[in-house]
């Protein structure tokens, strides 16, 4: 399994980086705000990204793995449901983008901060 620490990076900076980039966010500008934020996608990437990945084996294996793009856009949903008084994804485009970046960023961190 990957490494927390790299997850936990991985969100905070996704967050970080789509909060500057997309125009559709809006946030409260604060620092802690997006630190939270990240924490919490990092959290639910290591621990239930898996559980979802074993539940939805079957439609990731129909849908050549595509599917499992739908569960990151899920769980940054679920990110700004909990931070809805800071900071807020207005639609389902801006959402894709957000979930695009923390995945690129997840995928970057991971790589480079692998655990043995």
């Amino acid at each position: 399994m990957k490494s927390l620490a790299a997850k936990l990076i991985a969100g905070i900076v996704g967050i970080a980086v789509s909060v500057y980039l997309i125009k559709g966010i809006a946030s409260s500008d604060s620092i802690l705000t997006i630190f939270l934020a990240g924490i919490a996608i990092g959290l639910l990437f290591y621990f239930v990204k898996p559980l979802l990945n074993i539940v939805t084996f079957p439609i990731r294996l129909i849908t050549l793995n595509l599917f499992s793009f739908i569960i990151i856009m899920f769980l940054v949903w679920v990110v700004d449901i909990l931070f809805s008084t800071h900071l807020e994804i207005n639609g389902l485009k801006n959402l894709f983008w957000v979930s695009l970046i923390v995945w690129a960023s997840d995928l970057l961190f991971s790589n480079i901060l692998k655990s043995e």
